[in-house]
């Protein structure tokens, strides 16, 4: 019995039937020999015939034909960096201001200038502070003269007053031109908050009517920084910073519940040293100044929590030794303990899980694997290219036949071609493959036969070949013996020998690992074949007749 996967073996036992019901007919039986000396007369008819184009029409998917068009209208739809020139010079003032406001190059312009107003800020909280510390004699020299202090203070003013100005022109012009645009983006109302405060301060500063809580105007001023937060919005320059906060997002449950475990345990090992060590506060055999030096870390509830958080975080060494030289050395258990359990155990497992949430948000993040893919096409090319100019000895551009054969004597060469997945040991068959037909091989063409070579071959490529394979071998078949009107015995014999020759064409595809050029060389070769019978036949029967 013929086998075939996909429903090939009811397909082999319709032909098999089929084969036999002829074979019952009273008909002559055509001699080998016959057919042989019919396919050496009719060759070259058949080849001036049939040329390679119309034989490949033969075998077009209508469906296929379709799905292809559509993808490449889709494809078609996307504007070149020319088509984009023209379009804009074509749009007025307005909407040109609108592709202004939400391009890179302006992200870019009002990322610079939130850099510049960091560090300015920075500039006049340590000049301040500076100025603090001289007077209350932390610091024996003053930041500046005294006699300059006041011009520093107008520079500061001025400044202050130019970033508030250029920040609030920011957001006031990004209102009105994007008009709706604007208020969908969640992040655009903060730097309305921002700018409001702004005004706010300058209005406070600089009037002398106003009363102000000295507190509130730090809370202003400190309520500038917030303007930081739109670099998140730049997601297309901070990419590591947009996956960091999408983890830290997505993770936002689990990063509360590992806040209250770790603050339950830490609480409940507080309480237990606080208690042990409250008879020690209140013994008066011991002296004032060793009791001190324990309240200091075990006193109250406040120092002990903070104490415990800073032997779990930070420098546990005097936390302990203050316990184990003042109080008993038994406390040295209880801390190695401590450390080993919540220091080591519980810290590395919550570190894991914060670390498998992070990959896992960022492995199903759609738009961070579409750059990802996109970055990684690029490279990809980067390196055909330059392995195309490598091999190009001439710099014309195009690749020969003799220039590509220095892949084969390259052992550099082809390792590297080994490298982006383009290994094969056919060498003419692979030049067939990436040249047009000219004899050449350009750049584009190099770039676009090896992205196609790339990888095995997908399923649905292996199930389009397995489909026309099954049509192409019903079609030799009736070729073979039925031609106009009149049936050519076929012995069952033959049936299945045609059939488990052509079986495994299919199967030979999914060890292809150049499953296009395969395909093309299958399918050109039997329709060849396949049009050659059919011709054949026709001549055989008009001889045999005639005899």
């Amino acid at each position: 019995m013929c086998r075939m996967p996909h429903g090939g073996q009811c397909f082999g036992n319709s032909i098999v039937t089929d084969a036999t019901d002829d074979a019952s007919k009273a008909l002559r039986e055509v001699n080998a020999d016959e057919i042989l000396d019919a396919l050496e007369t009719v060759s070259h008819e058949v080849d001036a015939n049939w040329g390679s184009e119309s034989i490949a029409s033969l075998f077009r998917d209508p469906e296929v034909e379709k799905l292809m068009q559509k993808g490449n209208t889709g494809l078609d739809k996307l504007e070149t960096d020319s088509a984009m020139a023209r379009r804009y010079a074509q749009m007025s003032f307005f909407g040109k201001m609108q592709v202004w406001l939400q391009s890179h190059k302006y992200e870019i312009v009002i990322a610079a200038v939130l850099c510049i107003n960091v560090l300015w800020m920075a500039f006049e909280l340590q000049l301040s502070g500076s100025d603090t510390g001289y007077q209350i004699g932390v610091i024996s020299a003053p930041p500046v003269p005294a006699e300059s202090w006041s011009t520093w203070g107008r520079i500061i003013e001025v400044g202050d007053l130019i970033f508030t100005t250029f920040f609030v022109t920011d957001v006031v012009v990004r209102i009105v031109v994007l008009q709706r645009s604007f208020w969908k983006v969640p992040l655009n109302y903060i730097d309305v908050a921002v700018s409001a405060a702004s005004l706010f301060e300058v209005t406070v500063y600089h009037g002398t009517t106003l009363a102000v809580n000295p507190i509130l105007f730090r809370l202003v001023r400190i309520g500038k920084l917030a303007r930081a937060i739109r670099f998140v919005t730049m997601t297309s320059m901070l990419a590591s910073l947009q996956l960091l906060v999408k983890c830290l997002a997505s993770s936002s449950n689990m990063l509360f519940w590992s806040f209250c475990l770790l603050t339950f345990v830490q609480c409940v090992a507080g309480l237990i040293v606080s208690t042990l060590c409250r008879d020690f506060f209140e013994d008066d055999s011991y002296d004032v100044s060793l009791r001190e030096a324990v309240f200091r870390y075990y006193g109250t509830f406040t120092r002990t929590f903070l104490t415990m958080f800073e032997i779990l975080f930070a420098n546990w060494g005097p936390a302990c030794r203050v316990l184990v030289e003042n109080f008993s050395e038994w406390f040295s258990i209880f801390f190695l303990f401590y450390r080993c359990v919540l220091g080591f155990a519980v810290l590395n497992v919550v570190n894991a899980v914060f670390v498998q949430q992070t990959m896992k948000t960022a492995g199903s993040d759609e738009e961070l694997a579409f750059k990802q893919k996109e970055k990684d096409a690029q490279m990809y090319t980067r390196k055909v290219k330059r392995l195309f100019q490598t091999i190009d000895d001439s710099g014309d551009g195009t690749l020969n036949l003799e220039e590509f054969s220095k892949l084969v004597q390259s052992p550099k060469l082809k390792f590297w071609m080994s490298q982006l997945e383009l290994e094969y040991h056919d060498l003419l068959s692979l030049f067939e493959f990436l040249d047009n037909g000219d004899g050449e091989i350009t750049l584009m063409e190099f770039i676009e036969g090896a992205a196609r070579l790339r990888g095995g071959a997908k399923a649905l490529d292996i199930w389009r070949i397995e489909t026309k394979l099954e049509v192409l071998f019903e079609e030799v078949l009736k070729a073979l013996h039925t031609t106009s009107g009149k049936v050519m015995p076929l012995s069952v014999q033959d049936a299945c020998l045609i059939y488990r020759h052509m079986v495994p064409v299919s199967r030979i595809e999914r060890c292809s690992g150049l499953w296009g050029r395969c395909k093309r060389r299958v399918l050109a070769e039997m329709a060849d074949v396949g049009w050659r019978l059919k011709n054949l036949n026709q001549l055989t029967m008009e001889r045999i007749n005639c005899k």
